[in-house]
């Protein structure tokens, strides 16, 4: 009985289980799908957010650095150069300056044909100056060309050459000044920390996923995403860019437009462009003529595909307990669910089986074999499918009684159906009308022939002697008589009347041919 009750509450069991499981998986991807947008979209909000930031700080330290120009050149000393007394003074203020600011590594005020009349060099805090003429390098010469060609006040942006010795990364910038030397114009230079630049920037993305990048028009890193790339501001000449070379299709629409989220397999890009000129820089190249887009920048927050893996990670850490708590939950309402569903299911089956059982031999009680033979008939009606009815009636039951008891007889009649049910399949039918009456329902039945051939084994059957019940001293004997449908009638009243009378005739017939 145990095994029997798990068998038929775990198939259900199965099914809700293994059904749940897969709508929750499917809720459960659904929520993760939704939260990674979500958390994705407020990621490129923020980053968004940090990206302006970062351009009004670079055109923030632009202002100050065209400020800082402006005062340098327009310095009273300037109008007395010509006077190395003057000249020292000047460069002592310029000193002062550059300890008081600290963001310039040199400050040098040049004559037109390269001769450098002061030299202000900062090493790590350290201010040295000289004001003895010298030559100036070469990389000096092309900015003093550009200078002289541009208008006067104008202002000069570039990038130092790597003939430079400072280890940082550098911007210089140029403008002429109003005072005049004995070679001609003279022209102010000041080499700009770029790296206290990037720090501040750095500072405003060290809370993000993200990795800082600031590129120049060509694509070239500014900032130092990791190790391995150099800095944008040394590069060689002709060396291509990590931007160009990693993420070419990227590149080419980040640089096409002024700003925007890019989205692509290799990442997220969130990006806006930086114009040095709008505070009145310009830039210029070798062989070129000053331009402001020159100077442009691309101030670029890069979500790698590490950071976003991340993101889905931190979302899978608070669904997958949700996840297993759930699908424990579903499994104990599984379980007592189609336990109560097959407790409810047995007991059904239970009332049923007494409605429709003889308890005493487990055929169809009287009333559950009329039912299914109006059933058999109906599908004669239906499909045209016959069916045959074989009535048994124990002969001398009543002395089995008498002789040995109510026991012996009870056990005849189980035994009775017990051999009854060992001639026919498993699809027909056996049942008690009576106290000592049964009948059996063939269905489908061919013809007379079949039905007679089940009769005499049935018959053949009961005869085998011993007879199992107690003080039981021979066979079981019985009378049989069969009824057709629809050779001997289409209704359950005229198939058990014609097989009762067939049973009586076997029943005269047998009588008959006793010896007196």
């Amino acid at each position: 009985m145990k095994a029997t009750r798990v068998k038929s509450w775990l198939p259900l069991f199965a099914k809700l289980f293994a059904g749940g499981a897969l709508l929750l998986a499917v809720v459960c991807l659904v929520i993760f799908e939704e939260r990674r947008r979500a958390q994705l979209s407020a990621l490129e909000n923020d980053e968004i957010s940090i990206v302006a930031a970062q351009v009004a700080v670079i055109n923030e330290s632009l202002h100050r650095i065209r400020a800082d120009l402006y005062i340098l050149s327009r310095q009273s000393e300037l109008a007395h150069i010509k006077d190395s007394t003057r000249l020292a003074e000047l460069a002592r203020e310029y000193a002062d300056f550059e300890r008081a600011v600290g963001v310039y590594e040199n400050i040098r005020l040049l004559a037109a044909d390269g001769t450098r009349l002061i030299d202000i060099h900062n090493e790590d805090g350290e201010i040295h100056y000289h004001v003895t003429p010298v030559h100036t390098r070469r990389g000096d010469h092309e900015d003093l060309r550009v200078l002289g060609a541009m208008a006067p006040g104008g202002l000069l942006m570039s990038r130092p050459g790597r003939d430079e010795s400072s280890p940082r990364p550098l911007l210089r910038f140029g403008i002429s000044t109003a005072a005049r030397h004995a070679n001609g114009n003279t022209y102010l230079l000041v080499f700009f920390r770029a790296d206290v630049l990037f720090d501040r920037l750095a500072q405003l993305a060290e809370r993000s996923p993200s990795t800082f990048i600031l590129a120049d028009r060509d694509g070239h890193w500014v900032s130092r995403p990791d190790a391995s790339f150099t800095w944008g501001f040394d590069r060689h000449e002709g060396e291509s860019s990590p931007l160009t070379r990693d993420y070419p299709k990227a590149w080419a629409e980040i640089s096409a437009t002024e700003g925007g989220t890019l989205r692509t397999p290799n990442g997220i890009f969130v990006y806006r462009t930086a114009h040095p000129a709008i505070t009145g820089f310009w830039g210029a190249e070798p062989g070129q003529a000053p331009s402001p887009e020159i100077n442009e920048w691309k101030v670029i927050s890069f979500i790698s595909p590490t950071a976003i893996a991340r993101l889905e990670n931190r979302i899978l850490e608070t669904l997958v307990p949700f996840f297993l708590a759930a699908l424990l939950s579903l499994g104990l309402a599984s379980w007592a669910f189609s336990a109560s569903w097959a407790a409810r299911q047995h007991r059904q089956n239970r009332l049923l089986h007494r409605a429709t059982i003889d308890p005493l031999t487990d055929a169809f009680n009287r009333a559950a074999f009329d039912e299914r033979l109006e059933a058999a008939l109906a599908r004669y009606e239906e499909l045209g499918e016959g069916c045959a009815l074989i009535f048994v009636d124990l002969d001398d039951f009543k002395a089995i009684n008498d002789t040995h008891g109510h026991d012996a007889g009870d056990a005849c009649l189980r035994e009775t159906v017990a051999r009854i049910r060992a001639c026919i399949r498993d699809a027909d039918l056996i049942g008690r009308l009576g106290g000592d009456e049964f009948a059996v329902i063939l269905s489908p039945c061919r013809n007379r022939a079949a039905a007679a051939a089940v009769a005499e084994k049935i018959l053949h059957r009961l005869t085998l002697p011993p007879g199992p019940f107690p003080g039981a001293a021979g066979p079981i004997r019985a009378s049989l008589g069969v009824a057709l449908c629809p050779e001997d009638g289409t209704s359950a009243e005229m198939l058990l009347r014609f097989a009762d009378q067939a049973m009586y005739g076997a029943k005269r017939d047998r009588r008959e041919r006793r010896p007196s």
